[in-house]
C-alpha cells in the first residue's frame, strides 16, 4: 500500500514536472495570421540607433558623427506580411528573451523591439556581438534580411547620405 501512495505521488510530481516544462519551452507565439493591429519599433546596430518606426512611418538612420536622419517611411502591406513572418520564424518573443547578453566588442550592435500584437505591447531587447560566441542565428537572419531586402532597396533609403566616421 504505501508503495502505491509513493508511486502515486512520483507519478503525479512528474507530470506536473513535465507540464511545467512544456509551458516553460513553448513560450509567447506570434498568432499564424497577421493581426490587424501589427505594428512595431525596432531599432538596431551600433548604438541601436537605426529605428524603423511603423507606428510613425519613420526611418531614423544613424549617421555616426553627425545628427541621425528622420525620414517618411511607409511599408507596404506585403512588406508588413514578410516582416511578421520573419518575426513568427525567428521566433522573435521568445528568441529574443533568451539570447545571450555576452559582449566583448566596444561598440556592439544593440537591438531594441517593441511590437503590437492583438492589443498586447511586446517588448524585447537583445545584443549582437560577433566575437566567439554567436549570436542567436535567428535573431541576426532576421535583422540582416530586414536591413537589406527590405530596408535598404527603398528609394527613401537610397536617397539618404553616407554617415560619416566609424566605430573603433
Amino acid at each position: 500500500m504505501k508503495k502505491l501512495k509513493l508511486m502515486t505521488i512520483i507519478i503525479s510530481g512528474l507530470i506536473l514536472l513535465t507540464a511545467c516544462w512544456n509551458t516553460a519551452e513553448e513560450g509567447e507565439k506570434l498568432p499564424e495570421e497577421i493581426p490587424d493591429d501589427f505594428n512595431f519599433q525596432l531599432k538596431y546596430g551600433f548604438e541601436a540607433r537605426d529605428i524603423l518606426d511603423t507606428y510613425e512611418d519613420t526611418f531614423v538612420h544613424n549617421m555616426i558623427e553627425k545628427e541621425d536622419i528622420t525620414i517618411d517611411f511607409q511599408l507596404s502591406d506585403e512588406e508588413m506580411e514578410q516582416i511578421y513572418s520573419m518575426m513568427a520564424e525567428a521566433d522573435i518573443l521568445n528568441s529574443a528573451e533568451n539570447a545571450s547578453e555576452y559582449t566583448c566588442a566596444d561598440p556592439y550592435e544593440v537591438n531594441e523591439l517593441q511590437v503590437t500584437i492583438n492589443g498586447e505591447v511586446y517588448e524585447r531587447e537583445w545584443i549582437t556581438s560577433y566575437c566567439e560566441k554567436k549570436p542567436d542565428k535567428k535573431l541576426e537572419e532576421f535583422i540582416y534580411v530586414l536591413h537589406t531586402e527590405i530596408v535598404m532597396p527603398r528609394e527613401e533609403y537610397r536617397e539618404l547620405p553616407e554617415p560619416e566616421g566609424g566605430y573603433d
